[in-house]
Parts: C-alpha cells; structure tokens; sequence
C-alpha cells in the first residue's frame, strides 16, 4: 500500500516520448475518444502524473455517463424509466462507461436513442422528431465498427411520415458509408493477420447456406450463457465476475422489471409494431454473430469468436421493450402483498449486498 501512495503522489515523470503503433487499439471513429481525450487533456495541464490521470480520467467518465443519465432518465416516460434504470445499472455498463473504452459514447448514444423514440414529446412534434433520431442514430453508428446498422428499422416503431424519413435517409446513407472508411486499415490488419482467415471463413458459410445456421446454432447452445453473464459483468479481460448468487439476482431484478412495468393501452405496440422490433433484433444478433465467426474465429471452429455479453447492452432496453409487450397482462406481483415497508428494506439490503459483492470482486483481483 505505501508503494502505491508513493507512487499515486509522484512527481517524478519522464517526458521522452515513446513511439509505438497503436492503430490496431484505436481504429474506431474519433468521436468514440473525444470525452477521454479531453480529460486527458485537462490531466495533461493539471501536470498529473501517469496513474493520476487514469484515475482522474475514469473519474470524469463517471460523472459524463452519470449526469447524461440522470438527464435521459428525467426524459424519458414514466412508464418507461425501470428500463434505462436497470441497463445503466448493470456492472458491466457501469465499468464501461467508468473507463476509457469506446463503450462509453455507444452505451449513451445507445440509451438516447431509445429515450428520443419512445418519448412521447418526441412523437408530438413532427417537425423535429425525425432530426433527432437520425442524428443520435449517425453518432450511434458513427462511434463503433459495423454490426449496430438494425437500430435503423427502430425508427419506424413510431408513427413516421415518409418525406421526411426518405429526405433524412438519403441524407444519412453518404455520411455514413463515408464514415465507414476508416474501416480500410481493419482490413487489410485481417488480409495480413496469420491467426484469423475472413476470406475462409466467407467461402465456408457461403458454400453452403445451412453453415450459417449451423454457426448460428452452435454459437447461441455454447456461448449463450457467457453473453447472459458476461452482459451482467465479466470484467478485466475476461479475467474475473461476480459471485453466483449476485448473477441470480440480477437475473431476478430483471424478471422483476418485466412483471412491474405496466404500460397503458395507448402505449402497446400493434402486431406489425412487435414483428419490426423482434425482427431488428434478430438480424442484429445474426449480423455480430457472423462478424465474430467471420473476422475473429480460427478456421475449423463452428462456434464464433470474439464476441462478448457487452455488445448487447445496447439492445437490451429494446429487448426490455419487446419482452413486455407480452408480460404486461401477467398479474403475478399483484398477488403477492407485501408492505411498501416490508420491500423497501428487502431491497435496499439486496442492492446493499450486491454493491459489496462488486466492490469486493474488484478488490479481491487487484488488491
């Protein structure tokens, strides 16, 4: 301990400069490190040292997706704030957006989008809504590699007029392709890299279309509870998570939520309106599925690579959103009576535990 406040505190730094390639680390979008670039920035004039400025950089990260939340969630509709709740509160989400991970800006962008669609001040106004969307939708793609392109069919969820929609799409579609060209060096990292063969890959599940469901298929029986847990919180490098118990409860809060929402008949979706939204949600699952089999999967393996529970919490409201279109009629929580009291306190001591489950697991690893 008393080597690490020496160092926290040292004033002792090397300004040669080390020249090393890092384009492999950070070829995303520049929006995706504008906030950790200017909290460095800031450490940078402030004179912190090294591990100061990781650690005020974290904290500023912090406070960005705290403050951008509160803001959404005092947005967003009443009937609708247990699922921002609950997917900015996961652990995972949490350290994502507490570190200088691209994570950040997508997470947030993501939770915007969802709070501008199903706002109902959104809807009102004909004449701005369409803008919004579309512009937190560009920034939303802009700010990761491919595989999120599905958020654009969430747009007609709501009552949309198609001038409007057509004009912003065809205005859309050039500035997007465009941004996608940073995406080159991606490509020719793969053309050259030794492990992983893309072309392979392409050739095997094009050769013969049942390979896709056989990928599809071997990916979701194996790798489906990593993803469920590793969406909760896997942190590190995939190195260490959560106690047992504090996945259960997670997964209980979450059963919780879909019993507790209940939302007016004005707010239900129709048939069409359920179809759209699950079918967005199914390609975006097959599209990562298949980018991990294809880009980051050894040759000979049915099972994709690459891919972990975190690309998925941007979904996870409009999976929340999905799932309770069908739960809203279950009336099992109303049977149930226990004193406003009674669950406070049974929550508040599980949130407590699951607070000191987390802290623990990232003191036990590093400390």
């Amino acid at each position: 301990m008393s080597i690490f406040l020496k160092d926290l505190f040292s004033k002792k730094q090397d300004d040669r400069k080390i020249n090393f390639n890092i384009d492999h680390l950070c070829s995303f979008p520049i929006i995706s490190y504008l906030p950790q670039a200017f909290s460095l920035t800031v450490a940078s004039i402030l004179n912190l040292n090294p591990i100061l400025s990781l650690y005020f950089g974290r904290l500023t990260m912090s406070f960005l997706g705290y403050f951008w939340f509160l803001y959404l969630y005092k947005r967003i509709s009443k009937n609708y704030k247990l699922i921002p709740l609950f997917t900015f509160a996961l652990p995972m989400t949490l350290h994502q957006i507490s570190s200088f991970s691209y994570d950040t800006v997508h997470i947030l962008l993501a939770l915007t989008f969802f709070t501008l669609l199903i706002s109902r001040d959104v809807i009102n106004h004909v004449s701005t809504k369409y803008l919004k969307l579309f512009f937190v939708l560009f920034l939303l793609l802009l700010s990761k590699k491919v595989g999120y392109e599905a958020f654009f069919l969430f747009i007609f969820l709501i009552p949309f007029e198609i001038k409007p929609v057509i004009i912003l799409s065809l205005i859309f579609a050039p500035f997007y392709l465009l941004s996608k060209l940073s995406g080159a060096y991606d490509l020719q990292y793969f053309a050259s890299n030794q492990v992983f063969n893309p072309l392979h890959q392409l050739n095997f599940l094009f050769s013969n279309p049942i390979n896709i469901f056989k990928v599809l298929a071997a990916t979701t029986i194996h790798r489906l509870g990593f993803y469920l847990q590793s969406l909760i919180g896997i942190f590190g490098w995939l190195e260490y998570g959560l106690d047992p118990l504090s996945y259960l409860l997670y997964g209980l809060f979450f059963v919780y939520l879909l019993l507790n929402i209940n939302l007016p008949k004005k707010y239900i979706f129709s048939k069409k309106q359920n179809f759209l939204l699950f079918s967005a949600l199914i390609i975006s699952y097959i599209f990562i599925i298949l980018l991990g089999y294809v880009f980051y999967t050894v040759t000979g393996m049915l099972v994709a690579g690459g891919i972990q529970g975190r690309y998925f919490i941007p979904f996870l409201p409009f999976i929340i959103l999905f799932i309770i279109q069908y739960t809203r009629n279950i009336k099992i929580l109303g049977k149930i009576r226990i004193s406003e009291n009674v669950k406070n306190i049974i929550f508040s001591l599980l949130i407590i535990y699951l607070i000191s489950a987390t802290f623990y697991s990232v003191i036990n690893r590093y400390y």
